[in-house]
């Protein structure tokens, strides 16, 4: 099967209808190990559209590749071969159209919650009107409104990873690239992040592309998953995800449980070789 092209899994849907805002047509990554004179292959032949709207998900193993290509359609990562394409410009560096949430936080930490927020609009020079107004609704629409003042030290794992989500959101992007956001967080506060993250993305109507390696938080958010595989790294599948919304909490039903069996089955390998320390 062709690199991104759909399983017998993947149906039309609304979100899959119209020209893609993003496309990656060709993609391959490769780093010189300057210790070894060796070239690592990181990304080979990717081809993927991501529409306008739609809620990706990117499921694979750790050190599958996932991350590079999340930089390259952030603009952080040049491909070494083929295309990043986003709403019909070539990606050549960062832009005010795409924003990145990452899994660390990645607050300042000497700044409140409200001047953390603003430094999504220091970024972006043009948004400077109505700032001290964007900056609040923004907060508002992540639930921390009453913690303007309070700095990263005074907040949960959660609540900093909803100031970052605050950061990103507030400068109005159109695309967000969020980095295993959930990975630092517990559990308990996992599973309500997850929910209010499907309520966010649902009020903004953003396109996003999330990067997990949960086979649940996958199905649980996404309209469609890219399955990666391994060494190098590549699309296995595209799945659509045809389960109603909202998902919050455990989704009972046989749909649920078949595509999950699926997933895993499609990652059982390639994640066993990494949890051995296969290269």
């Amino acid at each position: 099967m062709a690199h991104g092209q759909a399983t017998p899994a993947e149906t039309t849907s609304p979100t899959t209808a119209g020209s893609p805002i993003i496309q990656i047509r060709g993609l391959s990554v490769r780093y010189h190990i300057a210790r070894t004179g060796a070239w690592l292959t990181a990304l080979e032949d990717i081809d993927l559209d991501v529409y306008e709207g739609e809620f990706l998900t990117v499921l694979g193993p750790s050190g599958c590749g996932k991350t590079t290509m999340l930089n390259c359609i952030a603009g952080l990562v040049a491909p070494t071969t083929g295309t990043v394409v986003a709403d019909g410009s070539p990606i050549t560096g960062p832009g005010p159209d795409r924003a990145v949430v990452f899994q660390d936080y990645a607050l300042l930490p000497w700044r409140t919650v409200e001047d953390n927020v603003r430094f999504g609009l220091e970024m972006q020079p043009r948004l400077k009107d109505g700032a001290r107004e964007r900056i609040q609704e923004a907060i508002q629409l992540v639930g921390l409104a009453g913690f303007e003042q309070s700095y990263p030290r005074e907040l949960s794992g959660g609540m900093q990873q909803r100031v970052g989500l605050a950061r990103a959101l507030v400068a109005d992007p159109r695309i967000l690239l969020m980095d295993e956001p959930l990975g630092a967080v517990d559990a308990l506060t996992r599973e309500v992040m997850r929910a209010e993250l499907e309520r966010i993305i649902s009020a903004t109507g953003k396109t996003v592309v999330f990067i997990t390696h949960g086979i649940d938080e996958a199905i649980l958010l996404g309209d469609r998953i890219a399955v990666f595989s391994s060494h190098p790294g590549s699309i296995k599948e595209i799945v659509k995800v045809d389960l109603p919304r909202p998902r919050s909490g455990q989704v009972k039903a046989e749909s649920y449980d078949d595509l999950r069996r699926h997933l895993w089955e499609a990652l059982e390998g390639d994640a066993k070789a990494a949890a051995r320390g296969d290269s």
